[in-house]
């Protein structure tokens, strides 16, 4: 495992001389990340600001591109309205951590928002969908486009290219984010019929006579994910070659990633990835970090650096 300090997450900075607090402020927030040993900087604004004051101390910039499973391209939210919105103390006060420390949350009419990308609304035949393959959001559920086909995979790689053009930075993180699950913690989509047709072939049976969690199609799944992120580094690397290319996942047990359909040891066996971050999202259990990370490190053997994230 590498052993580095690395700073996930940067605040925004300035975007234009016009703003009154460029580019001091920017220049004094990454000396201050460089005087206590900051290596890397995961994230930023895409902007070249960031970029130019880092590397000018020494830092890298990598920005990150959230992903998931199979590209997203909407969604259709819930918000609360919750009864802290109508906390009384200033936050960040004594008096608010007390009021915080013995309250329990109330929400008010959940009100449902539903966003579509321009690429999605114009190209509804790309559509990833679920076992009763229908083209309609519920509350709380993800749109998302299918990797089964190359303009979908091409897209995707165009918004990894243009993260790194609009930031010049140092390298590339894909992001996998928490997405659609059904109750055994298995990625519900997949169900179209390129999909389909495409596993008939190779495992002679249609994935709906399986469970969503048959161990075949949650693999045929995931190999999608994999040659998204093959192409996407072949055409980066073409473009970029001195770049670096890695992703981040949220930390699990073993038989938990091939549910999200991110085979990792796959993209470390297929030198994909400069570097893996396992990422303890909200784990702090001393013990089930150390298992985990143990577990990832036995399985890369060094092919590539490994880095926990905290």
């Amino acid at each position: 495992m590498t052993r580095q300090l690395v700073l996930w997450g940067p605040p925004i900075v300035p975007t234009s001389p016009g703003d009154l607090s460029f580019p001091d402020d920017v220049a004094a927030w990454v000396s201050k990340c460089s005087s206590v040993g900051i290596t890397k900087i995961i994230g930023g604004d895409r902007t070249r600001v960031l970029t130019e004051a880092a590397n000018a101390v020494g830092i890298e910039v990598h920005p990150y591109v959230n992903y998931n499973s199979f590209p997203r391209h909407g969604s259709s939210k819930v918000g609360f309205g919750w009864s802290l919105d109508f906390l009384r103390p200033v936050l960040g006060s004594p008096e608010a951590r007390a009021v915080m420390d013995r309250h329990r949350p109330i929400s008010d009419s959940p009100t449902v928002t539903t966003t579509m990308t321009d690429f999605a609304r114009q190209h509804p035949e790309f559509r990833s969908l679920t076992r009763d393959r229908s083209y309609t959001l519920r509350p709380g559920e993800d749109l998302y486009l299918s990797p089964a086909f190359p303009e979908v995979r091409a897209h995707q790689t165009k918004e990894f290219l243009d993260a790194l053009e609009s930031g010049g930075g140092d390298g590339l993180q894909v992001e996998f984010v928490l997405g659609n699950e059904d109750e055994n913690g298995v990625v519900p989509y997949g169900y179209e019929d390129r999909v389909a047709s495409e596993f008939q072939d190779k495992h002679g049976s249609s994935p709906f006579s399986l469970p969503n969690n048959d161990a075949d199609w949650m693999q045929f799944r995931s190999d999608y994910t994999t040659r998204v992120l093959s192409e996407s580094r072949d055409k980066i690397k073409q473009r970029f070659p001195d770049v670096g290319f890695s992703t981040t996942i949220i930390a699990g047990e073993q038989d938990e990633y091939i549910k999200g359909l991110q085979d990792w040891p796959a993209w470390v066996e297929l030198g994909i990835v400069d570097e893996f971050y396992l990422w303890f999202r909200t784990d702090s259990d001393l013990e089930k970090v150390a298992r985990q990370t143990r577990h990832a490190a036995d399985l890369i053997k060094g092919r590539c650096p490994l880095i926990a994230e905290l």
